[in-house]
């Protein structure tokens, strides 16, 4: 059956009908008896690779298996978008693992969503739309479209467009109560707005967040020809503008704080901060960011004065932003705080200083706080996820520019950090080194590899640098130090290497040092044309002099 075919009502059609709403796609859906919360789902027939949109639940996904069966073959079946993952869309998908038995069927979904539907133990492997350039493509130039709707009603909440026929699969959005089960499309405005609107006020966090979302669907699909709702009624393309029109002016968010405060300015304005939260919690990335944005927020109520946040990072403990940190400081807030925490884990909190006067402080404001941080922990694993990718860069750079044995930095690191003129270089090889080797192993070796590079980092500066360029062979490098300078540090090194208790470890018990010491700026590199790897080879020529002469010695370039 074709709907522009039917009367608005569809008492006395056939029940176990599909109802085609436009070419190639169809209504699925089972209307439950005396329930005014109807679900849809729809089917875009896409020969072999068929669209099964927002399925449904058990209650009803036997009747829809019936009417897609009356399209094509449930083989046909290979994609089922669940434009979010609460039960109406999504609790049948265990039953279609049974019923569905093409080994390559994918729930298209964004990456939030996924994280949950996998709780419903289905067989079926995901396509997540954010890795695919947010479209499915059809059969020819034919695209399904994805447009992320977070927060209305879920983080990960999207929508679908179809670009062959213009129809917008909304989800949630433009949903609503539905008074009289058997009308499924209506061009009446006011009846459509009177049934979405208690269904927004409900499930929407906010006027603001609403409004966003209907204008970037309008931004990026301006020609959308019917709205397909996964509750509600379809809309067709004469009445869809006046109706986003119409949707935005819907106050949301507002009923979850009516406990037994009734007054609505007040409750609208803690609405409005629940908003401008959820927006924050979308627009900002960093911790300080986010808590100059909530001062502001939550200053605009009244009650609130200041606020902090803070989170027990894994491997540095509780950490707080506040005012005017540009870093955290490792400390919890203060203790006189109101402490709101933020479900899961790692431990996290957001704390608040109640305005002067307001020692009783806000119990609607803080119970709006309290529903929101169930809403802040996705932004909170992002940033921990952030903070994981950023160590772990750190900790691969680490291992890329350091001496795995010595702890030094390695030649590598060398090459990335030149020092600018004036500097000194200071090239450094053990004598005899293969001597400790073959005598007490490789092991032994390594230790006195390790005892003398303990021994240079505590010989120089804290601005020198200390390299280990491979096997026995080092290298320092002393900015802003001249040739006698460098000659000191040497000759502290050769003694105290001199001194230094190997016994077990090397012949005799200790080990000498053949030095070469080079200055940039001078010589050649008068005239500025010496570089860097100019002003080694002459540190080098100096060590292998000193090793010509006889070992145990320092000599200059």
């Amino acid at each position: 059956m074709v709907l522009s075919e039917l009367p608005i009502s569809l008492q006395g059609f056939d029940p176990e009908a599909p109802i085609q709403i436009a070419p190639q796609i169809w209504w699925v859906g089972m209307r439950l008896p005396d329930d005014r919360f109807q679900c849809h789902a729809y089917y875009l027939d896409n020969g072999s690779r068929g669209v099964l949109i927002d399925p449904g639940s058990p209650l009803t996904i036997e009747a829809t298996l019936r009417k897609v069966a009356r399209i094509r073959d449930l083989e046909a079946i290979r994609y089922i978008v669940c434009h979010h993952c609460d039960p109406d869309i999504a609790a049948s998908l265990p039953l279609l693992s049974e019923r569905l038995k093409r080994p390559d069927v994918e729930v298209v979904t964004e990456w939030r969503a996924q994280a949950l539907l996998r709780h419903y133990g289905h067989r079926f492997s995901y396509y997540r739309v954010e890795e695919h350039g947010w479209c499915l493509p059809l059969a020819g130039e034919r695209r399904l479209e994805f447009q992320l709707t977070p927060y209305l009603h879920f983080p990960g909440a999207f929508v679908s467009f179809d670009t062959g026929t213009g129809t917008l699969f909304s989800s949630d959005l433009f949903g609503g109560f539905v008074p009289d089960a058997a009308v499924l499309e209506s061009s009446d405005v006011d009846y459509l707005i009177d049934n979405a609107r208690p269904f927004h006020q409900h499930y929407m966090p906010s006027r603001e967040l609403l409004t966003a979302g209907l204008n970037r669907i309008q931004l990026h699909w301006p020609r959308i020809q019917r709205i397909a709702p996964q509750h509600g009624h379809i809309v067709p393309g004469p009445v869809v503008a006046e109706v986003f029109q119409r949707l935005t002016e819907i106050d949301c968010g507002v009923f979850c704080l009516a406990d037994a405060d009734l007054d609505l300015k007040r409750l609208l304005r803690i609405s409005q901060a629940r908003g401008r939260i959820t927006e924050a919690l979308i627009s900002q990335d960093s911790p300080t960011a986010l808590v100059a944005s909530l001062r502001t927020i939550l200053a605009s109520t009244g009650t609130v004065a200041d606020c902090e946040l803070a989170i027990d990072l894994p491997g540095s403990g509780w950490c707080s932003w506040g005012e005017g940190q540009r870093a955290a400081e490792r400390r919890l807030p203060p203790a006189d705080w109101v402490r709101v925490a933020l479900p899961g884990e790692p431990a996290a909190l957001l704390a608040l200083r109640w305005s002067e006067g307001q020692d009783e402080g806000d119990p609607e404001l803080l119970a709006m706080l309290r529903e929101v941080a169930t809403t802040m922990r996705p932004w909170l694993q992002h940033y921990l996820h952030g903070v994981r990718q950023q160590r772990n860069t750190a900790a691969l750079r680490e291992a890329a520019y350091s001496d795995a044995l010595t702890g030094l930095a390695n030649r590598r690191a060398l090459e990335q950090q030149v020092p600018s003129t004036p500097y000194a270089l200071i090239s450094i090889d053990i004598d005899h080194f293969k001597a400790v080797n073959d005598s007490y192993g490789h092991g032994a070796g390594d230790l006195v590899l390790q005892r003398l590079a303990s021994l240079l980092s505590r010989s120089v500066r804290p601005q020198d640098a200390v390299y280990r360029l491979g096997g026995e062979e080092f290298l320092l490098v002393l900015p802003a130090a001249d040739q006698p300078s460098a000659l000191t540090v040497a000759e502290r090194i050769r003694t105290s290497t001199a001194r230094l208790d190997l016994e077990g470890l090397a012949p005799e018990g200790h080990i000498s040092l053949s030095l070469g010491i080079a200055q940039a700026g001078t010589g050649a590199a008068a005239s500025g044309t010496e570089d860097f790897a100019t002003v080694l080879e002459r540190a080098d020529g100096a060590l292998y002099r000193s090793k010509r002469e006889g070992r145990d010695r320092i000599s200059c370039a």
